[in-house]
């Protein structure tokens, strides 16, 4: 689906990405390979090695491997939560992992952990996975958190073979999920498997996949509830791998790992800051200079020679991106001589998800919940909540354009404007409407990512699938992996509670 008439809206997707990247700073490294160099980046205890451009955080030997563990970290400690500024830092993580069982079952798993101390403990091989051993299991003087990749059931409490989990300062889980259901085998060994954590509001969402490393192959294998690691975790910790072996045996390979967090360090370690600006007045800032500099621009051409470049703009014009020529009194009558009121992106409450009434502040996917309802406003010509004179959380733009969706009206929504000028095709036009209700999804889960976005609307890929009738909102949002059998796996041990009717002051 190719969209010529759209420039503007891959712009508006173009700015809205930028503005919405509010990191204060960056803690950022990247091994798309290990390679013996690297070694001086790692802390690594006796028995693990890099070798065959991988981690082997347990041995690849050709002697015994049984009863064996080991630990490998980053060599720079991360700030993980501050007391002094009273924030908890946020971060993700993907690392590519091939377990390779050597005997059946293999045993016993590798762990991502959390530290402050980077010590391998003793007698941590078998069911302790390098995390801790039978002294300091269940006690603070653990101090760390691991999210486990458990190849075998080792005891009674064990999840059952492939299963992950999160591990608070214990070899027994506070939560796990097996992953007979996900189509991932975390000990296939012939086939990696690619691992991505993201850690933010104090819980762990863990995602996985066989088939690549880009975001529409992960699955939600696992949310945590709220952790609190201010109150067993240390402020910095170092980050790393654990695994280990026992009489059954595997090798624990990690091949590629990259992390990118907010760096909330107390002191200046000379990273990049990018201080947080409300992306609003960027917005609005960058559309002044970006109409300076055309003005600038005309007046500089009217100044130059007639013939000085005599095909340019025949070049442009046949362009299929071409734009379109617009004198300034004409946008000054059609924006009514720039009245604020003809601005779009104003009017904040149109422009909240639903899911931010009960959390309180704006997430990626609240970002992505408006965006979606600025293509919507732009496309239909209407503003969020002027579609009826009551001031209901459903006489939104939203309700409006899913009703007409559910009817198979969904064209009948385009701004009659757009009509007149003759530059639409139907097809284009409801794919990209239906692109705005997938951004307005009331499960942020099922809201596309901006890169996918920017996907639609350069035509590299289809709009996103979207229920013929506007789902319920409901809270806390499942996953989009969350099935019916995992009910005693859930992470929320209680029932849900649907919101169908939310109301504004």
């Amino acid at each position: 689906m190719h969209l010529p008439w759209l420039p503007k809206y891959q712009l508006a997707a173009t700015i809205f990405i930028i503005t919405t990247l509010t990191k204060a700073s960056c803690f950022y490294f990247n091994f798309s390979s290990f390679q013996p160099q690297d070694e001086a980046q790692l802390l690594m205890s006796k028995n693990s090695k890099i070798y065959l451009n991988a981690i082997q955080v347990t041995p690849d030997i050709r002697g015994p491997i049984h009863d064996y563990s080991g630990r490998v970290f980053y060599n720079k400690p991360y700030k993980l939560w501050s007391k002094k500024k009273n924030q908890i830092a946020a971060f993700n993580t993907t690392f590519v992992l091939n377990i390779s069982p050597q005997t059946s079952p293999g045993g016993e798993g590798l762990a991502f952990i959390l530290t402050s101390d980077t010590t391998l403990p003793e007698n941590s091989s078998g069911e302790w996975l390098g995390i801790l051993n039978a002294t300091s299991n269940g006690t603070s003087q653990a101090g760390i958190l691991a999210v486990e990749f458990d190849t075998r059931k080792s005891f009674t409490e064990d999840g059952p073979d492939n299963h992950v989990g999160i591990n608070i300062n214990s070899i027994n889980s506070i939560i796990q999920i097996p992953l007979i259901n996900t189509g991932i085998n975390i000990s296939s060994g012939t086939i990696d498997v690619t691992i991505k954590i993201h850690y933010a509001d104090d819980s762990i969402s863990v995602f996985g996949s066989m088939n690549g490393t880009s975001e529409e192959s992960m699955e939600t294998l696992l949310v945590s509830p709220s952790l609190n690691v201010s109150s067993f975790l240390q402020q910095e910790v170092y980050l790393g791998f654990s695994a280990s072996t026992s009489n059954y045996t595997e090798l624990n390979c990690v091949k590629a790992w990259e992390f990118n967090g907010v760096d909330i360090g107390d002191d200046d370690k000379s990273l990049l800051v990018v201080y947080v600006t409300v992306p609003m007045v960027i917005v609005i800032i960058i559309i002044g200079l970006v109409i300076f500099f055309l003005l600038w621009q005309r007046k500089n051409y009217l100044e130059k020679p007639e013939d000085a470049y005599p095909r340019i703009e025949d070049q442009i014009q046949c362009s299929s991106m071409a734009p379109k020529k617009f004198k300034l009194k004409e946008i000054r009558k059609a924006t009514g001589g720039f009245s604020p009121q003809n601005k779009l992106g104003e009017g904040t409450p149109g422009y909240m998800a639903p899911e931010t009434f009960l959390i309180g502040r704006a997430t990626v996917e609240s970002d992505v919940y408006a965006f979606g309802v600025l293509v919507l406003e732009v496309v239909c010509g209407r503003r969020p909540g002027n579609v009826h004179a009551q001031d209901d959380y459903k006489n939104s733009i939203v309700y409006w354009v899913w009703e007409l969706y559910g009817k198979g009206k969904i064209v009948s929504a385009v701004d009659e404007r757009l009509r007149k000028e003759g530059v639409i095709k139907e097809e284009e036009v409801e794919g990209v409407l239906v692109l705005g209700l997938g951004c307005c999804h009331p499960n942020p889960h099922k809201r596309p990512s901006m890169r996918s976005v920017l996907q639609v609307l350069n035509g590299e890929a289809p709009p996103p699938e979207v229920p013929m009738e506007r789902p319920a909102f409901t809270w806390p949002a499942m996953p989009p992996s969350f099935k019916e059998d995992h009910e005693d796996y859930s992470l929320i041990q209680g029932s849900l509670t649907q919101l169908t009717d939310l109301t504004g002051r």
